[in-house]
């Protein structure tokens, strides 16, 4: 592969190291996610359960914190291992603005999602 590094990111050291810290922290976050909504509780999830549990400011916080880091992790993912494919900057630029505004996109609707559905309650 014919690939010139000094046109990539210079700063792929911390984005590397951020990839790490993002994967621990949804690691975190899932786990809490999976403990309160399986193991805490009467057994089966049910839709008043979920309700009661969405008046709580934490729980809200919990999901918009797991949606960050998941959305951060998954298409930082994605950038890294596209980047490496790619030879011209141009392409580059290209994919790095769709991961970008698709990242944006993403974070809007399960903004709406998480305190819609909290404030309706």
């Amino acid at each position: 592969m014919d690939k010139n590094f000094k046109e990539t990111s210079r700063s792929g050291g911390i984005i590397w190291l951020f990839q790490r810290v993002s994967a621990v922290i949804l690691f975190v976050l899932l786990m809490a996610h999976y403990v309160t909504y399986h193991f805490i509780g009467h057994g089966i999830v049910k839709y008043v359960d979920v309700i009661e549990k969405m008046k709580a400011p934490w729980f809200n916080l919990v999901q918009f914190l797991f949606l960050f880091t998941a959305l951060y992790h998954g298409i930082n993912g994605i950038w890294m291992v596209a980047e490496d494919y790619m030879k011209k900057k141009g392409t580059r630029i290209f994919v790095f603005s769709i991961l970008v505004m698709l990242g944006a996109i993403l974070m809007f609707v399960g903004m709406l999602t998480i305190f819609k559905a909290g404030a309706k309650l």
